[in-house]
């Protein structure tokens, strides 16, 4: 009697992990869901406790999968010389990427930037920044942008996410 209800509980456990397993999607390109976002967070929990080198690490691998907020702060990063020797050029086209995801913060930040860099210079970048857009932008790493509130807010903003299959 025993044996078969260790049996029968082995046999539910593998079920519902099983079903759980079974319900998480993947990206196009074969990522689990969970592994996709779970690299972001990693990049911002080390930013945020100041391990540099693993946030550059774990952003730089999220941006070019095309997060969003990875490709923002990879930015700030670059931008700041946070772990990273200031680098204009870097963060210009990683901004210029992002903000294919519209939020107020976001924008205003890419307009201070773009106002305090020569126009030359922006012009100048623009190729480079069209290729950027061309490998990890919204289209190139199929994410779905869509209008919408953020929680807890009525204000719409453009939002970037993943497709998952």
């Amino acid at each position: 009697m025993k044996k078969h209800f260790i049996a029968a509980t082995a046999a539910l456990c593998l079920a519902t992990s099983g079903a759980a397993y079974a319900q998480q999607k993947q990206t196009i390109d074969g990522m689990w869901q969970s592994e996709y976002l779970l690299i972001a967070e990693q990049g911002m929990r080390a930013l945020h406790a100041k391990d540099y080198e693993r946030a550059l690490e774990k952003l730089t691998e999220s941006a070019k999968l095309g997060n969003k907020e990875a490709q923002y702060y990879l930015a700030q990063m670059y931008f700041q010389g946070w772990g990273v020797p200031i680098n204009y050029e870097e963060g210009w086209l990683w901004m210029s990427v992002a903000i294919e995801q519209r939020n107020a913060e976001w924008n205003l930040s890419y307009r201070r930037i773009k106002k305090a860099l020569p126009e030359e210079y922006v012009k100048a970048l623009q190729p480079y920044v069209d290729e950027h857009i061309a490998l990890y932008g919204a289209e190139a790493q199929d994410l779905r942008c869509e209008k919408r509130a953020a929680v807890g807010s009525n204000i719409k903003q453009v939002m970037c996410e993943k497709r998952t299959y």
